[in-house]
């Protein structure tokens, strides 16, 4: 069995281990400094016990061949990999921040706006780890990251399968946590990537509701409790959801993998096709229907008949309350005729000195600036053209610098642009003009001094990925004097890079 490393302990000749991080069945993480290149970086070393296991060493190298060939902003970069004594160690992308698991238990639940982000990016990350073949096998809560710099990342493929590979775990045993398994995994079946589509729904679905899909007094029975039933659909415990989204989650978790999404683009656009804070339209009618004589204005509701018994009287009033809905109907009828036609334009026109309410007010900005925490030197990008994005002129915008990359060269997450207002205001909208394609950004706010860090401006209260044109976002009455538009992704740019012409603000 490998002896136990310790704080201060040099592995592979370069990583020197600074503080342990977390404990799993599999591996221990540390934080260690890269002593060549200079910067900090997260080790997995495989437990010593896990390691005199020959299968599960081969396991535990398949995730470093499957995730470093993974290049993506929302999966956890694979560095190198390196002995220690007899076990083996991984070393990767440190990212700071917290699991899904930690946010969910701090605070139960969360808002739909936020499930919708969280499960777009994962969709996103699981794209590209499908489209080279590897299916993750145990997407939860735990493997899901939300960094400090507003990325979400998907991490842990130390359970993954690649398509064109043996399987490596051993017979009969099931692999993956059993809350998010999908039903081909508890039955053995074979699995593809819309197991991974399942895992996703059924981490969404708690994260809706607090709970998972299923429970059970044992492992055992909440792994077979999918395999007899669908879970409740979300809106059974979640009122006002938007408009999709319990459909969405209920297609992810469908039992039969050819009734889920086909692929995770699939889903990703589903969810992002999403207008959070867009419920479903209520289209039940109500009718008051009076009665003639004494008695209440509204018709009270008719008690059962007795089997085996007749009542003239009873089918007399039920008579007239049927005649009576036949009238309104006819009534009804006739006057949708009307109103299509021009005398009943003119019959039932609203008075023109009315009006149904005022349009939202635009909200006064008071100034702009740019804002860049990770980048070098002056925490600033193109800073003198910052105010060119409220100046009401659409010839002159306000733009990010360019980058080698779409994901800014794999040297920060997002660069951001704050928009000042002159004093607290509730935000109803935010509109942003942009000629830049396929780029996204994140929506935060403060109320009072302008953050200096990402992590200061809190967690986003809107997002938008695949932009085109122009764009609208509902802020849900926040209350704020600065708003950032933090970009996460420049787009389609040649070199990359997104500009913004005009940014608007509107009051609730």
């Amino acid at each position: 069995m490998s002896a136990p490393v310790a704080v201060g302990d040099l592995l592979g000749g370069r990583y020197r281990l600074r503080f342990h991080l977390a404990s799993g069945g599999m591996a221990e993480v540390w934080c260690a400094d890269d002593e060549i290149l200079g910067r900090a970086v997260a080790v997995k070393i495989l437990h010593g016990h896990v390691a005199a296991d020959p299968a599960l060493r081969a396991r535990f190298h398949t995730e470093a061949v499957a995730a470093a060939r993974l290049v993506h902003p929302s999966i956890v970069a694979i560095f190198d990999t390196c002995e220690v004594g007899s076990s083996e160690a991984i070393v990767m992308e440190l990212v700071r921040g917290r699991t899904l698991r930690e946010y969910l238990d701090e605070r139960g639940r969360l808002e739909p706006i936020e499930v919708i982000h969280i499960g777009a990016e994962v969709a996103s990350a699981l794209s590209c780890a499908h489209r080279a073949g590897v299916i993750h096998r145990d997407i939860k809560p735990a493997n899901i990251l939300l960094s400090d710099d507003g990325r979400v990342l998907v991490t842990d493929f130390g359970i993954a399968k690649v398509l064109d590979e043996p399987d490596l775990t051993r017979t009969n045993q099931l692999i993956g946590t059993v809350k998010y398994l999908a039903p081909e995994q508890v039955s053995g079946t074979p699995i593809d990537a819309r197991t991974d589509l399942y895992a996703l729904g059924a981490v969404l679905y708690e994260a809706l509701c607090g709970s998972p899909p299923f429970l059970g007094e044992n492992s055992a029975a909440v792994a077979l409790a999918r395999l007899q039933r669908d879970p409740l659909p979300v809106s059974f415990t979640i009122d006002d959801l938007p408009e999709g989204l319990d459909a969405t989650i209920s297609r992810c978790m469908a039992r039969s993998p050819g009734d889920r999404f086909a692929t995770a683009d699939d889903l990703r656009a589903a969810l992002l096709s999403i207008r959070a804070g867009t419920v479903p339209v209520d289209h039940t009618v109500t009718m008051s229907i009076t009665r003639p004589g004494p008695g209440p204005d509204l018709l009270d509701p008719l008690p059962p008949e007795p089997l085996g018994t007749s009542d003239s009287g009873g089918r007399s009033s039920r008579s007239a309350v049927l005649v009576s809905l036949v009238v309104v109907t006819v009534l009804v009828l006739i006057a949708l005729l009307i109103s299509s036609t021009d005398v009943g334009h003119t019959l039932f026109a609203a008075d023109p000195t009315t009006t149904t309410g005022a349009p939202p007010a635009s909200l006064a900005l008071a100034g702009a600036r740019s804002f860049d925490p990770m980048g070098s030197g002056d925490p600033t990008e193109n800073e003198a053209a910052a105010r060119d994005a409220i100046d009401g002129d659409a010839l002159t915008a306000w733009r990010t610098e360019d980058y080698t990359t779409r994901s800014f060269g794999n040297l920060k997450s997002g660069v951001g642009l704050v928009i000042e207002l002159s004093g607290t205001h509730r935000l109803g909208h935010i509109t942003i003009d942009s000629p830049s394609r396929s780029w996204a950004v994140q929506i935060r706010t403060a109320d009072g001094p302008i953050p200096e860090s990402l992590t200061a401006w809190g967690t986003p209260v809107a997002a938008a990925t695949n932009i085109q044109g122009q764009v609208v976002l509902p802020l849900r009455a926040v209350s704020a004097s600065s708003v950032l538009l933090w970009i996460t992704d420049l787009g389609e740019g040649v070199p990359p890079h997104v500009s913004i012409t005009e940014v608007g603000l509107s009051s609730e």
